[in-house]
């Protein structure tokens, strides 16, 4: 189902009350103090009618068709978070009277020519054994070797780098494989092949030895690299989103955000085909946990809510901080939010937070917890740093983070399908008791409604906790129309929010980079959207209302209209 046709002339107030289905849901009990507010996303709800994006995939009947589509757009090498595994197999020619590397006309009729002298092998072989590369079988071409990657690259003069390859693995299947690979000026341009540092040590080549599968094995596609289709009325990355947040005028002028650095700090990232086939500026995760896989998102929640970034500002550098462990717990947010900082971005978006028990709290600033205020801090620093700070207001839940000084906190409104606007009932409201002047949310982007807030289809990793569970039918709301194994999930909350305001704020840093957290704020909360009707979340059940409120802040941002004012104002 999708958003149909609406003139952003008449986007104004909303007149009429879209209720829930369903009963309301109480806050999740936190297993740790910090975790990601569930995001409820959408995916493809515009007409084709209203868009002005050539979107990928759009129109196809299957999920094959779409998958075809998807591996025809998708680059074939990319850049890898992975790092070199501690043990890696290769495979080193000895030189003989023709090199097994280079062009020929055709595969020789016997190997003869390429069987190396025995004092050569030799010679090879004592050279590879002091770089610390132990020979594992032996032949009159070559030797089958293992060792560290520091080890190839002794051998080579070049650096052992991973990379990602698009590889069919079986028929019709297609997915990115990590590839070793040497690079340096001497390097051979071939994926996988190196060159030794000199003539003297008589080695034809070296091989990084690449992945191959047993025929007949059960291989399993990556997702589809354009969202799913559901009955159910949802929302779509990136037009939908692009559309609602009004930043589809900027768009068409070129404004996208670029060189505009935006870090997100949460649990991962994977590599979905969706971000690789829009040609999005990804940099490889880094990780606040030691050992922890960077190419892996076992939250998911990291993966899907940065699609609401690029939705906004697809012309942005994007890096995510991992801070979970293998659960998907938020376990390193002290790590993930300092390296963040250290990194120097323009904007670091979180979707996290605590979660006080008491509601309203003790206004003294000693209710706080001392984790806490040093955690806030952290924060206040980076502000002063003259970074952009924004938090997720929460789904229901109450703590100090959004609260902070200087940071732009993310509310929610939820659009209708005909464009109408209502308080979500998902988001978080209210006063701070511990900082002065300070109202959560500062303003809203787009979230759902409960029970579920499943609202905006968000690229997954494929099997991953959310996947399985927002596809699952419950007692107050059927499932969200995808399957468990996907790669596709609707969901939204203030998780959402955050990076949608993030994204706006890089439209406008790319316009002007010398704008101020200030002025950026100032811009969102003058020219948002007013919200009247609706409540937010029933544990403040605070009501929207004309002007600014604790509902939704300053209302929904609007990010032409703010786009618009910095160029009048500043």
């Amino acid at each position: 189902m999708r958003l149909t046709n609406f003139d952003f002339s008449t986007y104004k107030h909303v007149s009429k009350m879209e209720k829930p289905h369903g009963e309301s849901q109480s806050p999740d009990k936190a297993a740790y103090p910090r975790r990601p507010y569930r995001i409820r996303y959408y995916y493809r709800g515009i007409s084709k009618e209203t868009s002005n994006f050539k979107s990928v995939g759009f129109g196809l009947t299957s999920t094959e068709k779409r998958q075809k589509m998807g591996n025809s757009i998708l680059p074939k090498l990319v850049e890898s978070a992975n790092l070199p595994p501690d043990k890696i197999q290769g495979y080193v020619s000895v030189r003989a009277v023709e090199s097994v590397f280079g062009v020929t006309q055709e595969f020789p009729a016997t190997t003869n020519a390429h069987h190396a002298k025995k004092r050569d092998s030799e010679d090879v072989r004592r050279h590879l054994e002091r770089s610390g590369l132990s020979i594992i079988a032996e032949s009159p071409l070559g030797m089958a070797v293992v060792g560290q990657a520091a080890a190839y690259e002794e051998i080579s003069g070049g650096r052992l780098v991973a990379r990602e390859r698009l590889t069919r693995i079986a028929p019709g299947i297609r997915r990115y494989v990590t590839r070793m690979d040497l690079v340096g000026d001497n390097q051979p341009q071939a994926l996988g092949i190196g060159s030794a540092s000199s003539k003297a040590l008589k080695i034809d080549g070296i091989v990084l030895e690449k992945p191959r599968y047993a025929h007949g094995s059960l291989q399993k596609a990556d997702p589809s690299p354009s969202p799913v289709r559901s009955q159910k009325f949802h929302l779509s990355v990136p037009v939908d989103v692009a559309t609602g947040l009004n930043a589809v005028p900027l768009h068409q002028q070129g404004i996208q955000g670029d060189n505009v650095f935006v870090v997100m700090v949460d649990t991962g990232h994977y590599k979905h085909p969706f971000f690789l086939a829009q040609g999005y500026n990804l940099k490889p995760t880094l990780s606040a946990v030691p050992g922890a896989d960077c190419e892996q998102d076992p939250g998911a929640h990291g993966t899907g809510q940065s699609a609401n970034i690029f939705a906004v500002a697809p012309g942005v550098t994007f890096q995510c901080i991992r801070a979970s462990d293998d659960i998907g717990f938020l376990v390193a947010t002290f790590g993930g939010f300092v390296k963040a900082k250290n990194l120097h971005p323009h904007i670091i978006t979180c979707s996290w937070g605590s979660n006080y028990g008491d509601y309203p709290p003790a206004p003294p600033w000693d209710s706080v917890d001392e984790a806490d205020k040093a955690l806030c801090l952290e924060i206040a620093h980076a502000v002063e740093e003259g970074i952009v700070v924004i938090f997720s207001a929460g789904n229901g839940e109450f703590g100090p983070e959004p609260q902070a000084p200087g940071v732009i906190s993310a509310g929610g409104v939820y659009m209708g399908p005909t464009g109408s606007l209502v308080a979500s009932d998902k988001a978080s409201g209210y006063d701070s008791p511990w900082f002065g002047g300070v109202r959560v949310p500062t303003v809203s982007g787009l979230v759902g409604l409960l029970p579920r807030a499943q609202y905006i289809m968000l690229p997954v990793p494929p099997g991953s906790l959310i996947d399985v569970l927002e596809s699952r039918d419950k007692p107050q709301e059927v499932g969200d129309g995808t399957q468990p194994d996907d790669g596709w999930a609707m969901f939204s909350g203030t998780s959402a929010a955050a990076p949608q305001l993030a994204g706006v704020a890089a439209l406008m840093i790319g316009a002007k980079s010398n704008l101020t957290r200030s002025q950026i704020k100032e811009a969102m909360v003058n020219t948002a959207t007013d919200v009247i009707s609706g409540t937010c979340h029933q544990r403040m059940g605070n009501p929207a209302m004309l002007g600014p409120d604790l509902a939704t802040g300053a209302g929904l941002v609007n990010a032409k209209a703010a786009f618009d004012y910095i160029q009048q104002m500043f």
